[in-house]
């Protein structure tokens, strides 16, 4: 592969030194039109790019750059989210570069070299940094704090974690808690969970860690033990699905009802159930989560909890923009809740009726 040609390429080419050249090229200093217009012919005959970040950086400008963290991309609510963002950014002027991670394993190894990642992008002096913290490593997280501890401007959203800076949660715990409750009113007192697996070792940034939580608070107000052969461990959306029905279906004791952590996931477990022969909802209620568009049009019309992607993104930005405006101000903390859309996929237990 050709190497990118340099500033110092130009000059040698022109005979000139590398400074006169950078003057030239600057529109600085007291370079004459003639020597301007050959060192740019010649720059643009060797193909030569100048580093952007590198000259902003050397005049201490401000960038107009807002750059975006997010530790997983997916096919439902986190990239609708990110669009959403990016999108509103856009609006108000802002360039919106997106920084992921292909594996956000929490091996020593890979977290020192993605906090290392992290490192360069703050180098870079964005004008702030958006971070989707769901699944971020604390590595990750560290690197993010000392930049702001240097002047820079953090807006998180999401899961809650332990950092002074501008955050925009969505409470998990309160929406899980939500949903377990709601059955619970409708009478059932075997109440089974299906969510993604939990990562080892539990992270606060885990979304998971939080809905447990709340699905045994709820569980708890209303006497009913947590039930360990109910706790169902999948992959995530409808592939989880599948192996949740498959895990369902083995049981001899079988739950009354499901709180399912994604509408995609209840769909294909209730796609699953019914080839097997079950009445939904008389032989199982469920409850989603994230009223996705799917929720309404499942074989049987799903109850979930929304997640706001609109009202995160647009608190968010304007987090962000308030942030922007006074720097001295105390970090927020913007707390973001469900609401319970009821359809037709839960009602009472048979032997309550």
């Amino acid at each position: 592969m050709r190497k990118p040609t340099t500033l110092k390429d130009v000059a040698g080419a022109l005979g000139m030194h590398k400074s006169t050249v950078s003057l030239a090229l600057s529109g600085k200093g007291t370079i004459s039109a003639e020597t301007r217009r050959r060192v740019t012919q010649v720059a643009h005959e060797l193909g030569y790019e100048p580093n952007v970040i590198a000259q902003r950086l050397a005049r201490g400008t401000e960038t107009a750059t807002v750059q975006i963290l997010s530790g997983m991309l997916d096919v439902g609510i986190a990239t609708e989210k990110i669009l959403l963002i990016q999108q509103e950014l856009s609006a108000h002027g802002f360039e919106v570069p997106l920084y992921t991670w292909h594996s956000l394993s929490a091996s020593k190894e890979n977290s020192e070299r993605q906090a290392a990642q992290v490192r360069g992008l703050c180098r870079q002096r964005p004008r702030a940094i958006v971070c989707a913290v769901q699944r971020l490593p604390d590595a990750i997280l560290q690197e993010l704090d000392a930049y702001q501890a240097r002047g820079g401007i953090v807006i998180s959203y999401d899961t809650e974690v332990p950092y002074e800076w501008d955050q925009i949660v969505f409470d998990r715990e309160e929406n899980a808690y939500r949903a377990a409750k709601h059955l619970l009113e409708a009478g059932h007192r075997k109440l089974g969970l299906g969510m993604s697996h939990l990562r080892e070792p539990h992270s606060p940034t885990d979304p998971q860690v939080h809905r447990l939580r709340g699905f045994q608070k709820a569980l708890a107000e209303f006497g009913v033990p947590f039930q360990s052969q109910w706790f169902f461990h999948t992959s995530t959306y409808e592939r989880g699905g599948a192996e949740l029905a498959k895990q369902f279906l083995a049981l001899e004791d079988r739950p009354t009802a499901l709180a399912i952590v994604n509408d995609y996931m209840a769909m294909a477990l209730m796609t699953e159930l019914t080839r097997a022969g079950m009445r939904l909802p008389d032989d199982l209620s469920l409850i989603g989560h994230d009223n996705q568009p799917i929720a309404a049009y499942c074989p049987v019309p799903l109850t979930t909890l929304t997640q706001p992607t609109d009202i995160i993104a647009e608190a968010v930005v304007a987090q962000l923009r308030e942030r922007l405006q006074s720097t001295s101000a105390p970090p927020a903390r913007i707390p973001i809740e469900s609401v319970l859309v009821k359809r037709g996929s839960v009602t009472p237990p048979k032997e309550r009726r």
